[in-house]
């Protein structure tokens, strides 16, 4: 990960969260994994569809829509929005990619009130972010 805002910390092995007083702490969380053999990127989004609908209440799920990541040979993106157990409105945004037969999933949550705040800080990590092309399962720097 290239750029870390201020207000924002390194949450090793995760990714980073927004710090501060009377501040959500908005997350940007940064997976990786290998696909299943047989597996299409469609179909590995299309799994954690499912299991969304399962965790969240009442989720409202846009997408997935094809993506433009760079260094990757495929990636699409999910809108999804919920209310918390405190009855708050969260937004996430996560992005799926495919390089090397490696999933990599990054997710940008916060809540509604505050995604003005946060889209600033969201554009500038995810575009110093890149999946590496390579057998790690840790995403590059």
């Amino acid at each position: 990960m290239a750029a870390v805002p201020n207000e924002w910390e390194v949450v090793p092995n995760c990714g980073v969260r927004r710090t501060g007083e009377n501040v959500f702490p908005s997350t940007v969380v940064v997976t990786e994994e290998v696909l299943p053999e047989g597996m299409t990127l469609e179909r590995y989004v299309a799994n954690s569809i499912e299991i969304i609908r399962r965790l969240l209440p009442e989720p409202n799920i846009k997408g997935p829509d094809a993506f433009a990541f760079p260094e990757v040979e495929q990636a699409q993106r999910l809108e999804v929005a919920y209310k918390s157990s405190d009855e708050r409105s969260v937004v996430q945004r996560q992005i799926y990619t495919l390089a090397a037969g490696q999933v990599g999933i990054v997710t940008f949550t916060t809540v509604a009130e505050e995604a003005s705040h946060v889209s600033g800080a969201f554009r500038m990590i995810g575009g110093g972010l890149r999946f590496a092309k390579k057998d790690s399962a840790k995403p590059a720097p």
